[in-house]
Parts: C-alpha cells; structure tokens; sequence
C-alpha cells in the first residue's frame, strides 16, 4: 500500500482504501491538475486513475527531443482515423499521450490562451460564467511565468512554468518575421497579452521551466515531494478504467457511484473504487465518450447497437468532435536552419549542443520546435495576401468575438509529417510552414468499435465536412506562400519540396485533400450547452442526467478553441476544481 503514497510503475488491486471522496479518471494535462487540487483539502480523499505508466527519465524532460510523435519511444498511443467522406475516404493518424500527465508530456509545450474574445463567444452563446473575465483569474492562477512576470495579466502565482522565445533560433525564421512585416503583420513581443491585437506575428510561450525542462502537468501539479506528503491522494497508474458505476439512487435519480477498473496489462486484473462525492472524467476528448458510452450513456440506437444497457439517453455523447485542419507546405533548406540538420547532419554541432544543454539547460535541446506564428482572421486579408494599411481599430480588438483569429501559420523547422525524403538531414533540411484553421466550422464523431473497452473506439475527425472551411485554408496557404516568396527575394535559398503548382481555389483543394494532417487537438465530443442543443455538461461541467458525474477535459469545449489547446484545458480543470469547492460547502 505504501507506494500507493508515491508513484506507482504497475497496477494493483490493493488500493489503500475501497472508497474515496473524489476518483478522478485520467491523469493526463487536465488530470493532474484537478487531482492536486481537490487534494489540497486534507478532509478529502482522492484517487487519480491513469491507464499509462510513470514516465519521468531525464529524458523525458527534453523539450526538443520529447516533442516528436514519430519517435517509436515516444509514450503515446498511436492509431488510425476511420475513412473521412470529406477528403475522399482517407484516414489520418492519431496520437495522445501515454503517461502521468498525459499529452502534456509529448505535446508541443506551447502556451496559448486563445483570444479573450473566445471566452466572449462562449458566454455569448449561452455560457453563464465562461466569458473573458471570469475565465482569465484561472489561467492566472496556473500560471508562472517566467519570462513576462505580471504584466498585463500574466502570473507568478502558479506552479506551471512557462517561458517565451528570446529571438528566432534559425535565420529563416527571423526572414519569415522581417517578411510578415511587409504584409502589414505586425510583430507583437508578448504572447497572451490579452490587449494585443488580433493580427500578429508572436513569440510563443512554451511550457519550459528555469532550468530547461518540459514542464508537464504533472512535473508541476504533482511533484513528488507533493505526492509524499499527501497521504489524502493515491495515484494509480497502468490502470484501464473499464466503466463508471452508475446506479439509481435511493432518491430515484441516477448517480455515479464509483469506478470499475483493471490493469492494462493483464484484462483478469480488475477492481472497483466508489467515489462518496465525485467522480470526474478528464481522459480526454476521445476516452471520456467512450467511458460514457461504454456506461450507457449516450445516444440510444449507438447503445443498443453495442448491446449496452441505456442508463441515460443523451445524444450528444461522441458528436462534435473537432480538431484544427492543418496542411504543411515543405521546402528544402541548408542544413544550420533546420532542427533535422543540426542533430541528425553534424554529428559535432549535435554532440555539442547535446553538452550545453546537459551542462547548462540552454541551447537548441531547450527549445521548442514552433517558435513563432502568425495568427489572423482570414477575412482582413486581401487579394495580394496583405492586411489593409488602414484597419479600422474595432476589427483588431481580439476581445470582440467577432474578431477572433481564424488562421494560424506556424514557422517549423522540422519536417512534420511522416513522410521520407531521400537526402533529408543529410544534403538537406526541411522548413515547413504550416496552415491551419483554427475555428473550423467541420466536425465529426467518436463512437464504439466494440463494447471491449480495451479497443481503440472509431474516430472520424469530420475534416472537410463542412465546405465553408476551405476559404479560409486557402487565403492561410496563399500567405504561406507569398511569405516565402518574399524570403526568397532576400537570396536565400528556399527550394520547393511540397507545395501546391498554382493558387487556384480547384489546385489549393486537391493539395490540402492530398497533405491534409491533424493537429492533434481533439476536443469537443462531449461539449457544454444544453441537452436540446446536443449538449453533454452544463456550465459547472455536470453530465446531464447523472449526479455525482463531471468532466474536465478538452471534450468540453463548446468549439475547438482558436489556439494550441494545453493552456484552456488547464484553465477547464482549475475552474471545475473550483465548482466542486463551491458546491461541497
């Protein structure tokens, strides 16, 4: 029992004690954070249940090595899309975080708050309690950041560190800068500084502490020496949550009253846990309707195809699942620009950065790979790629909702995608810009594969669905391009690899069909807004339907936020943290 108090490397049946005030289901990004806080009340017990293991070599810590997904070591489960019917049938691949502290091990590390006028959206939609105002105290109560102190609502009060870029590592992402400037995008020196505009070429924030280390919601909300002092928590990793216990109450309605699970290993290894307040599902926009479903909750006729019991008909269940579109456009570049290049074509360069960083925590390894952006509502851009010279100041308040930014083009240097080029890293190295809509109109689903709920369920990221998300890819694509066009008038070197032959609307299609890749931001499959409007939870995260039953994760996003999603679904963990405070007085 007593490694119960620590953090566990394999599953047990032995738990401390059957039953616990709160069980929170998964111990990713959002996970974490909620456990370490409902935790910090010493009355409360609680259990954190996570299927992946204890990942926490120093390896593991490297910002720029831990931000590759096709890295075969990589703690991530990886898995395939179904057939998309709007990009002719194709699937994508997948991939989310498999450990303590979940995607936030593997993820990008960038820290983005999204536009305040997103919140503004969300309150105007029906949100009682989400707009900028009563959202921005949480960010800032996770926040430290290291790079920008108080200043106009950022924070040292928090646990998560961040920190931002101090000037572009390669000389190509400094041309792209100098270049966006001549398109009248402006550069704005602090990220998620919510007075800023909403057209802007930025420095991002990425979750990196003092010494250089990826700073994951675990690293942060759950250090060791917390978790050995807090006898009221117990940590459970390589744990499989199987199904919720939801029973009828002695009051007629139904309530979660606990967990049942088993070790990822082994499917004969099980158990259960019964939650005396709470249970709280944060396993992520693809588990948490799963666990749902599997539970029999959710729409009827999916249930009853799967020969599950319906406990509570909710057809909101698995819809509306988004991630942001994102196509690359590559080029070949010298060597020294690319992150490939530097550690995989000049063994010395490698071997000396591999030093200053184990020495010192500076250098590339302490990095991450996106460094800069570009973020903009497409409609401000005219025909040439250009904002207008004379924007009228209501069009750039990021606090209106009318003005969130609809397209993101981010400065790699690194190839992202998974396909193999001969020479790269070697003779050459790939600069990529990659386009993707942030505020995609397209959804699609997440349903059972099977009532086992050790398979993967099927997953239909919806990309292309809806046809009104190709204009604003396309004017993303034509910035991408005229950019480099005005890098290449500089004299460097930029040479095509991937890129669309013309900018004709049939030619910018069948290119993003062709090169089209998640971004990895799944969200919104279990959403808030009424049960009518095929709602999940309500503005305080409660499952419709089912006392006793929250969830705080990215599923709960009423849309896919117009940002890299890490930053708002700790905010979502914090707030619902706060709900449970309110509601336990």
């Amino acid at each position: 029992m007593g490694m119960f108090s620590r953090y566990p490397t394999t599953f047990t049946t032995e738990l401390n004690r059957s039953s616990y005030d709160y069980i929170v289901v998964g111990g990713g990004t959002a996970g974490c954070v909620l456990a370490s806080r409902l935790s910090e009340d010493p009355q409360r017990t609680v259990l954190l249940l996570e299927r992946g293991p204890v990942v926490n070599s120093w390896f593991s810590r490297v910002p720029l090595i831990t931000s590759n997904f096709q890295d075969q070591r990589a703690p991530v489960y990886k898995w395939q899309s179904v057939p998309m019917k709007g990009i002719s049938g194709k699937t994508l691949s997948l991939a989310a975080g498999k450990a303590l502290g979940g995607t936030a091990k593997v993820n990008g590390l960038i820290y983005s708050r999204s536009a305040p006028g997103e919140y503004n959206a969300w309150r105007d939609a029906g949100r009682k309690n989400w707009s900028w105002e009563d959202v921005e105290p949480f960010f800032r109560k996770s926040e430290h950041s290291l790079s920008h102190g108080q200043a106009n609502g950022r924070s040292i009060e928090g646990p998560w560190a961040n920190r931002t870029t101090r000037g572009a590592q390669f000389e190509l992402s400094q041309k792209n800068i100098d270049a966006a400037a001549k398109f009248n995008i402006p550069c704005v020196t602090m990220a998620n500084d919510s007075s800023s505009p909403s057209v802007a070429c930025t420095p991002q924030d990425a979750t990196i502490d003092s010494s250089g280390h990826r700073c994951s919601t675990e690293e942060a909300f759950l250090p060791k020496s917390l978790v050995s002092n807090r006898k009221n928590l117990t940590i459970c990793t390589n744990a499989i949550v199987t199904s919720l216990d939801i029973r009828q109450a002695e009051d007629g309605n139904l309530r979660a009253f606990g967990v049942r699970f088993g070790s990822d290993f082994k499917a004969d290894h099980t158990c259960s846990a019964s939650a005396t307040r709470e249970v709280i599902l944060c396993a992520g926009a693809i588990v948490s309707p799963q666990l749902l479903l599997l539970s029999g909750i959710g729409p009827r006729d999916h249930l009853q195809q799967h020969e599950i019991p319906v406990l509570k008909e909710l057809a909101g269940v698995g819809q509306h699942l988004q991630d942001h579109i994102s196509v690359p456009l590559l080029y070949k570049v010298p060597l020294k620009d690319t992150v490939e290049g530097v550690l995989m074509g000049s063994p010395l360069r490698a071997a000396f950065e591999f030093l200053k960083y184990a020495i010192f925590g500076k250098g590339l390894l302490s990095q991450q790979v996106q460094q800069y952006n570009i973020t903009l509502p497409s409609t401000l851009l005219d025909e040439n790629s250009h904002i207008p010279t004379k924007v009228s100041k209501t069009l750039l308040d990021a606090r209106d909702p009318q003005n969130i930014p609809d397209i993101e083009v981010m400065f790699l240097p690194v190839n992202p995608t998974s396909r193999a080029f001969e020479g790269l890293a070697t003779s050459f190295g790939i600069f990529s810009y990659m386009c993707t809509v942030l505020r995609p109109q397209s959804y699609g689903s997440i349903r059972l594969s099977s009532s086992n709920p050790r398979d993967r369920p099927l997953c239909d990221l919806g990309m292309f669905n809806d046809s009104a998300d190709r204009p604003p890819l396309r004017k993303a694509l034509k910035l991408a391009l005229a950019l480099a066009q005005e890098v290449r008038k500089t004299g460097y070197p930029l040479e095509n690899l991937s890129v669309p032959e013309d900018t004709t609307d049939e030619t910018l299609d069948e290119f993003s069909d062709d090169n089209v890749m998640s971004t990895f931001h799944y969200s919104s499959s279990c959403r808030m807004d009424t049960e009518k409007n095929m709602g999940v939870v309500d503005d305080e995260l409660r499952v419709y339907g089912v006392n006793g039953l929250r969830i705080a994760d990215a599923s709960v996003f009423p849309q896919v936020p117009a940002c890299h999603i890490q930053a708002p679904v700790v905010m979502v963990a914090e707030r619902c943290a706060e709900f449970i405070r309110a509601g336990s007085k």
